[in-house]
């Protein structure tokens, strides 16, 4: 269960949570903004994370204390100082957690953000935040961009604010690839924009070892698994767990019943060459984001020039992932579900640069370091701080 729907039922069982977002980060930090944990009357964190040890610690005292205050909201600074190094945090940055009591009224807000995502669209969650500075106002965007400052309730809240337009429109269409949080101060407080990702669904056609692997390890990084195969033994719900379906289709009917948007991926990794080929022929017909196939280079090739020569332009095999994964070396069927996984993320992360092991941003640290000279943290390769908007005068 992930924590919108964990505050759902909460609100819906009229139980009082926190919920603790970082809304800001600077210097070297555990987790980014957006990171959120929820918290409980009884003190225990029920679900999610801002980066452990004496941090996650002081963020559950003050939420606590919220709970039991009744208050509605706050924004706490939380510096990671080397001197924490016993419990596991030399960062040295600092984050600012925005801690929210929620309750029974709100029951209406996240019920529409549920659904909203549940559909399979992107929206934002907006808080208005005054000068104490407390939420006075949350709402959901169902539209990103300039179709969502040009609306209710966001064009009145950018005119009472003295908030630019295009510069709000351009930071929403971005937040939404990298599932961030844009802070934009005004005249008399700040609108906090989170971007709220669309439910991400995958198609794993192929109920095999391969198939088995990377339904539990797509179902960790946050889809929500379907899981198809002709053969009954291997279409079980029992063999899948975690998954959300499983179901039981001939490959000439690989998708009846299922619905495919343009935030769904397809993964193909049948027991043979010619279901592979029957299921790609029907892939490419859906809007899918992402469709990738398991297979050596010859065999793609031979697929290609197959599905080629029965009509279907090179424009839309170019757009195929195939052969599919990161090449990491994966031999077995779990590295190789977990070379797929990467690739799944970096697509929806909407990664453009070449993979590389995140230990060479430390390159540059150790040439600093051979010559003698102290590098800054941001030479040193770590993400820089999170940028936020200047205040619009």
């Amino acid at each position: 269960m992930d924590i919108l729907t964990e505050i759902l039922t909460a609100l819906k069982n009229r139980e009082r949570v926190a919920l603790a977002t970082i809304v800001a980060s600077s210097g070297s930090t555990p987790l980014p903004a957006g990171a959120s944990m929820l918290v409980k009357r009884s003190g225990t964190t029920t679900l999610g994370t801002v980066g452990g040890g004496l941090l996650e610690a002081g963020v559950a005292e003050e939420a606590l204390k919220c709970i039991a205050g009744n208050h509605g909201s706050m924004i706490k600074e939380f510096t990671l100082n080397e001197s924490d190094s016993g419990e596991g945090m030399i960062c040295g940055g600092s984050v600012e957690v925005l801690i929210e009591t929620l309750g029974e009224e709100h029951l209406a807000l996240f019920s529409q953000l549920i659904e909203t995502r549940d559909k399979g669209n992107d929206c934002t969650l907006l808080r208005v935040i005054d000068s104490t500075p407390r939420v006075v106002q949350r709402a959901v965007l169902a539209e990103v961009g300039k179709e969502a400052v040009q609306r209710p309730p966001l064009d009145d809240l950018l005119r009472a604010y003295g908030i630019a337009a295009d510069v709000v429109a351009q930071r929403l269409r971005r937040i939404q690839s990298e599932i961030s949080i844009v802070r934009v101060r005004g005249l008399t407080g700040e609108l906090i924009f989170q971007a709220i990702p669309r439910e991400e669904s995958l198609v794993i056609c192929g109920g095999g070892h391969i198939g088995r692997s990377l339904s539990k390890i797509a179902t960790l990084a946050g889809f929500t698994v379907t899981v198809v195969d002709d053969r009954e033994e291997y279409a079980r719900a029992s063999r899948f767990p975690e998954a959300a379906r499983v179901l039981v289709r001939d490959w000439n009917k690989t998708f009846s019943e299922i619905t495919i948007q343009e935030s769904t991926s397809i993964v193909i990794v049948t027991r043979g060459h010619e279901f592979d080929k029957e299921a790609l022929r029907q892939a490419v017909a859906t809007p899918a984001r992402y469709i990738g196939m398991i297979g050596s280079a010859n065999k793609v090739a031979a697929t290609y020039d197959a599905l080629q020569k029965e009509g279907i332009p090179i424009s839309i095999l170019k757009r195929l992932h195939a052969p599919i994964g990161l090449d990491i070396g994966a031999v077995t069927a779990e590295e190789i579900a977990v070379s797929i996984v990467a690739e799944l993320i970096r697509v929806r992360r909407a990664q453009q640069a070449a993979s590389a092991p995140l230990s060479t941003r430390m390159e540059t640290w150790f040439d600093h370091h051979e010559t003698g000279s102290s590098p800054s943290i941001e030479s040193r390769g770590e993400m820089p701080p999170v940028a936020h908007l200047p205040r619009t005068e």
